[in-house]
């Protein structure tokens, strides 16, 4: 089985890929040999979970340099092998041997939000085509399409996959609206994240104290007239969420980081930390950032034991609703928003251009004196979306030739 288009350098990419990975193996009979051609700068925490976690994984970078770049497109024009480089060489060996090619999870990489390197991503969809391989996206977002110019290409490349599946209802209805009312249409089906095929056991805590675990990103707000301004009013929201939570008893307040590598955000969350720290007024409360260096399973083990759970990030939110734990969500993008909304959650999302101090406070304030029925909700969710998500793999194994 050959993944495309894998993403990483960031534990919400690698939940993804370990719940894609899980879901198929489980759902086979035969044993499965993958190969991931990935966008990873730094690719040995995926190696690392690859393995512990028992599977037989090959990877290759999709990362080319502009001469392995040019010897690979020289080589899909004209079919002469001599013009291939080692990396281009192993990465078509892939495509000939795969019994099938998923484009992994994740994204939107078809999308404005991604436009510098979506073209990158229609090339190896388009090489599954080329070599004759049933082809299938695995739930993934999808959208905004208002750059007009790349619309044709984003067509044919949807249309060459032949299963198409993305994780949220607003993905769907931006590529229902970038067809139309065309003649050669695509059939979109709705599942939901890969991560909720696996389902995390809490980390050991001190049951004396609340924990409130914080997902928060260092947004740019580009295009906007002032830029700073929202960027201290959102780090304001934030603390002020989270001193609501808190309330007036003891306890632990945790950030996490949630990229590593090359693009690190637990810079920003230690300056977001002396903010909380200013923000609560309760002495009983201590806040630190999470080790950066702990891997996703960790990560999740500790979204998994939290109280509460302020997710500024989308796959934060995923592992909330995971675990059946109660959220604040600050969607940056549609895909936060659409997972929340399959699962009957949309009280507890503010969109992060809406949001304010006083805003974020208040909806805070509701999910903690409504805690039981937001928990109770979310664990039903997770169960039924768990088994939704699980339908994505089954129809990777079933496009491969069934079970056996």
């Amino acid at each position: 089985m050959l993944i495309v288009n894998q993403h990483g350098d960031n534990r919400g990419d690698e939940a993804a890929m370990h719940g894609m990975l899980t879901g198929i193996s489980r759902a086979t009979a035969s044993e499965v040999r993958f190969t991931v051609i990935h966008q990873i700068a730094r690719d040995s925490s995926a190696r690392e979970l690859a393995d512990s976690s028992g599977f037989d994984v090959g990877w290759i970078s999709l990362k080319l340099s502009l001469l392995e770049g040019l010897r690979l497109v020289a080589y899909l024009i004209t079919r002469i092998s001599a013009l291939l480089g080692p990396v281009g060489r192993a990465t078509i060996d892939a495509y000939r041997s795969a019994d099938v090619v998923v484009s992994a999870p994740g994204g939107p990489y078809f999308g404005d939000i991604y436009i510098g390197h979506e073209p990158v991503h229609w090339l190896y969809v388009w090489m599954a085509r080329i070599h004759k391989k049933p082809v299938m996206l695995y739930a993934t977002s999808a959208g905004p399409f208002e750059r007009v110019w790349a619309n044709p290409f984003r067509r044919l490349t949807y249309r060459m996959f032949d299963v198409l599946f993305v994780r949220e209802e607003i993905s769907a209805a931006h590529i229902r609206a970038l067809f139309g009312t065309r003649r050669r249409n695509v059939d979109v089906l709705v599942t939901v994240d890969a991560a909720l095929q696996v389902s995390v056991p809490a980390l050991p805590r001190d049951a004396t104290l609340r924990r409130i675990v914080v997902s928060a990103i260092d947004w740019k707000y580009e295009g906007d007239p002032s830029p700073d301004t929202r960027r201290t009013t959102y780090d304001a929201a934030v603390a002020s969420a989270v001193a609501e939570l808190c309330g007036d008893i003891a306890a632990e307040v945790i950030l996490v980081p949630q990229l590593h590598g090359v693009h690190r955000d637990a810079p920003y969350l230690e300056r977001l930390a002396e903010r909380i720290r200013a923000a609560v007024t309760n002495s009983n409360v201590t806040v630190s950032v999470f080790d950066e260096s702990r891997d996703m399973l960790a990560q999740r083990g500790l979204f998994a034991s939290a109280d509460f759970v302020v997710a500024g990030r989308y796959h934060p939110a995923v592992f909330a609703l995971s675990a059946g734990v109660p959220q604040v969500c600050i969607p940056y993008e549609h895909k936060a928003t659409g997972v929340l909304q399959l699962a009957g959650l949309s009280d507890v999302v503010v969109p992060i251009n809406e949001v304010t101090p006083e805003r974020l406070a208040e909806v805070a304030r509701r999910v903690r004196t409504t805690a039981e029925d937001v928990r109770a909700r979310s664990r039903r969710a997770a169960r039924d979306l768990a088994t939704v998500s699980s339908r994505t793999s089954a129809a990777v194994v079933e496009l491969m030739g069934g079970p056996e």
